[in-house]
């Protein structure tokens, strides 16, 4: 049997023959001859089969039916072999739910792009974030967002499901893996939306691109990694319940650790105590969990006040009497400047009073 005539890249948008399959972003094309499939390598130029019966039976047909049992085996073996490949294709999609119905695609990429890279559109460039839209052109509240890599769909799913997508909502919206249905049973409006006309070289350009941005991504560094896994808490204590409670320097710290790790491994919890914002800093071990404890705490009332939980920026810097007391003894090789009131270590009086009452509370043994 000879080879089917292929399309060239020019023609797949116009041949009905040709179908992009968006979770694997492969184009397959289908002999209607003998129902062949066979997928376009964009690399490589070419077209490569497909294993399915049909082939195998072709395969048979050129070999004889007086095979041996060691090549009829290792066919099937093939066979098996590559349509477990085609069935663990990875899917790189979430499908959203519960959308406001003025929802932007700017809103998307920022809220989604918490659980990583969004996948550009290779023609576009831009990210690939699809809201739905009724025939009459009105967002109907449901989206495909797609990632550049398989596990943010997970991390997606764990994180932003069930969650608001805006701060103002009353309605939470709903995150799961995206279900990818035969493309053959739609109508021929997925097909003049969809198919464009794709040069390989600039495929390859477009992911040459975002390889080189998570490249950068990643080389940033341990202490990037380490702010990425730091949770800011804010509004969590005042300084007057410092003032008139000090043990809640010792409470806070072991009940924050006790609620965060119901969401991972917390390697550290510090306590702000000289921050008018009452801060407290939660370190895990891995950014999930940072990622999860954000949208946990997020908005949630703690001692009567709203809690604000935000991922460290890496630049600000919250007051600690820790750190007042290190920089202080750098300070007290100067003499004390004009105006300030300090004794004779260059300390700060009202500082070194609650550090005084801190010490004599642990003294006592209570």
């Amino acid at each position: 049997m000879s080879a089917p005539k292929f399309p060239k890249p020019s023609e797949f948008a116009a041949d009905t023959r040709v179908q992009l399959v968006e979770e694997t972003g492969h184009y397959i094309f289908t002999d209607p001859s003998d129902g062949g499939e066979y997928e376009y390598d964009e690399a490589k130029g070419a077209w490569f089969p497909m294993w399915n019966e049909s082939l195998v039976e072709q395969q048979q047909s050129i070999y004889g039916t007086e095979q041996n049992d060691d090549v009829v085996e290792e066919q099937e073996s093939t066979k098996r072999k590559n349509k477990g490949l085609a069935r663990k294709k990875e899917n790189t999609s979430v499908y959203v739910s519960g959308l406001p119905l003025d929802t932007t695609d700017e809103e998307m990429v920022a809220f989604f792009s918490q659980c990583g890279t969004i996948m550009p559109d290779i023609v576009t460039n831009k990210p690939r974030v699809k809201l739905y839209r009724d025939a009459s052109g009105e967002l109907k509240g449901d989206a495909l967002v797609t990632y550049y890599k398989a596990p943010s769909v997970q991390l997606a799913v764990d994180i932003l499901d069930d969650s608001r997508f805006r701060p103002t909502n009353s309605t939470n919206i709903q995150v799961q893996e995206a279900k990818f249905e035969n493309k053959a049973e739609h109508s021929g409006e997925a097909d003049r939306t969809k198919r464009l006309r794709v040069d390989s070289k600039l495929v390859q350009k477009r992911l040459n691109q975002l390889e080189r941005k998570l490249d950068w991504v990643d080389d940033a560094g341990e202490v990037a990694d380490r702010h990425k896994r730091t949770v800011i808490l804010k509004h969590m204590f005042t300084l007057k319940e410092l003032e008139e409670d000090i043990t809640m320097l010792l409470d806070l710290p072991e009940d924050v650790r006790a609620e965060c790790e119901k969401l991972g491994k917390v390697t550290s919890v510090k306590v702000y105590d000289l921050s008018e914002d009452g801060v407290i800093a939660v370190k895990f071990k891995d950014e999930l969990s940072a990622k999860a404890c954000v949208q946990m705490m997020n908005g949630r009332f703690f001692g009567g006040r709203q809690v604000e939980a935000t991922i460290y920026d890496g630049q600000t810097r919250y007051k600690s009497s820790k750190e007042s007391s290190k920089a202080e003894t750098v300070a007290s090789t100067s003499d004390a400047q004009p105006g300030r009131s300090t004794n004779s270590h260059g300390s700060n009086d009202g500082d070194e009073a609650r550090m005084e009452q801190y010490a004599q509370w642990l003294d006592s043994g209570n």
